[in-house]
């Protein structure tokens, strides 16, 4: 079985992947610094050079080569959501996790992050807000919800595991 991390930029998925994986003793897998490594540049650049639909290709492209792998947590990218045909191959790769973190959360999280293309020139909270509302339904479609508050990455890994383990 497999477990893919998904929500927001900024929630932790990266960092609260690596601890799951570790106590299931999985392989781990982040779909943003696999294109970077295939692309052998940043994220940052495929948008400046490439643009949001390039990189939403790639992903797609990744998430086909990923369809056969076991026994793995994904951490996703943010807006992996955001296309119908990533939905169905998500689902079909294991089970989808929404780490939800409150959105005056996320903004104190990414306010200075420099980083993050969609969020780079324009207004934070006008952009994150505008994600909220477009993508929050998709994130919740997942078959684990984990608030994640302010708890420590190990104790929200094992609560995923104590989620979706007793389930089977």
């Amino acid at each position: 079985m497999n477990f893919l991390l998904i929500g927001f930029m900024g929630a932790g998925k990266t960092t609260i992947g690596r601890k799951l994986a570790k106590l299931l003793e999985y392989s781990f897998i982040d779909t943003d610094t696999e294109i970077e490594e295939d692309q052998g540049c940043s994220i940052a650049d495929i948008f400046k050079y490439g643009g949001e639909e390039c990189f939403r290709d790639m992903e797609t492209r990744l998430l086909e080569k990923l369809k056969n792998v076991q026994n793995s947590v994904i951490a996703t990218g943010g807006g992996i959501v955001l296309r119908e045909q990533n939905q169905a191959m998500l689902q079909k790769i294991g089970k989808r996790v929404f780490l939800k973190v409150p959105q005056t959360e996320l903004l104190q999280r990414l306010k200075n992050d420099r980083n993050r293309p969609l969020l780079n020139n324009k207004n934070p909270e006008t952009v994150l807000k505008n994600m909220f509302a477009e993508r929050s339904l998709l994130y919740e479609q997942a078959e684990c919800i984990i608030e994640t508050g302010q708890q420590s990455p190990k104790k929200i890994a094992s609560d995923i595991i104590r989620k979706l383990c007793n389930e089977d």
